[in-house]
């Protein structure tokens, strides 16, 4: 207990020293075992922290010490523990994050280590001095490292607090960067400044592009529309069974009728062998890669890449719930066979292709 002690204090003080957090505000936990928790008491300032701001509560949010005080977001801590895998939470208000939320519904960042460590971060309504309404946050942790409560904070959870920490920083420093783009853009010019493409910031609608997508056409270097928007899905859309013969198929038919999958294909030299593996049922299939084109589709997993996760997470992947390669950067999914740098090599197509598969309904 007294490490785990220690430990708290000192990321309570990094979050001060990096300027995530000010005053009083914000609470740190952690799991301690046995179906308890250490959390931050209530008004405990997070930079100056001793051990007696520290709670030691039980599964229901009852402090063991009875004259302690926890956090009043002890009832959000709980139903995160409960609901994710999580070890430690911090729940901190970083300000380049908070003035951002006030106008956005998710952020995507700009460089690739944000894209692929954090993702595009969800931005949660919050009409409460506290979270009250859990059931939202909880969802989205099970997916995102890290959320965001508008005008209120974040939420990161981690196996330990160092993660829990850096993701924090980590979005902090994205946002900021995001602000330090649109500044740029807008010193050149006199206009009112205009995303090109949408995909930064959620607010404004991307502009709709034909697609390969069953009888839809394809134009090349066009965005991929939301494949769960109305517009997109008919109806009637056949949905697929995850993992089966069918959906396999399907995903085949969905590159190789992609020009822009096949020109970046092409043009890396997209040729290799990749199997996506469902842990759950075991079903394999392997996709095996020409020059940008789908030779074959076989059951089995002797592919020189190997992608391996539970039906939970694919089923996230497949209906746009979660990114692909964060899935792999968080350990969701992981890559069972086969070298990272290897793979990155043919980013952009994969990136294209796994675009378009989540386009393909399941169920």
């Amino acid at each position: 207990m007294k490490v785990l002690e220690r430990e708290i204090i000192k990321w309570g003080r990094c979050l001060f020293e990096r300027k995530l957090i000010s005053g009083w505000g914000g609470n740190i936990s952690s799991r301690v075992g046995g179906g308890r928790f250490l959390i931050t008491g209530q008004h405990a300032p997070l930079g100056f922290l001793t051990p007696r701001d520290l709670v030691e509560i039980n599964r229901e949010g009852r402090a063991i010490k009875k004259k302690q005080q926890p956090s009043s977001e002890t009832p959000l801590h709980l139903a995160v523990y409960k609901g994710t895998e999580a070890r430690t939470i911090i729940h901190v208000h970083p300000p380049a994050v908070l003035a951002f939320s006030l106008g956005h519904r998710s952020f995507v960042p700009v460089s690739f280590e944000e894209k692929y460590t954090i993702g595009e971060v969800p931005i949660l309504a919050q009409e409460t001095p506290t979270v009250t309404e859990t059931e939202k946050v909880v969802e989205e942790l099970r997916l995102h490292p890290v959320i965001i409560l508008q005008g209120h904070g974040t939420v990161a959870v981690g196996k330990d607090l160092k993660e829990a920490f850096l993701l924090t920083d980590l979005l902090e420093e994205a946002v900021h960067c995001q602000f330090l783009k649109n500044d740029s853009s807008s010193s050149r010019t006199t206009e009112y400044p205009v995303r090109e493409r949408g995909d930064e910031c959620s607010e404004l609608p991307a502009k709709a592009a034909p697609q390969s997508h069953g009888s839809k056409s394809v134009v090349r270097g066009s965005p991929a529309p939301d494949p769960l928007s109305p517009s997109f899905r008919s109806p009637g859309e056949k949905a697929y069974v995850l993992f089966s013969q069918e959906h396999m198929a399907a995903m085949t038919d969905e590159a190789n009728s992609d020009l822009e999958f096949q020109a970046l294909g092409r043009d890396g030299g997209l040729t290799t062998s990749l199997t996506l593996l469902s842990e759950d049922s075991d079903a394999c299939w392997t996709f095996h890669f020409d020059q940008g084109k789908i030779t074959c589709l076989e059951a089995g997993g002797e592919g020189e890449f190997v992608i391996s996760g539970k039906r939970e997470w694919w089923e996230a992947v497949f209906n746009n719930r979660l990114d692909p390669f964060m899935a792999t950067q968080q350990g969701k999914l992981r890559l069972a066979r086969g070298e990272l740098w290897k793979l990155s090599r043919w980013f952009k197509p994969f990136r294209r292709g796994f675009t378009l598969w989540q386009m393909i309904p399941i169920r």
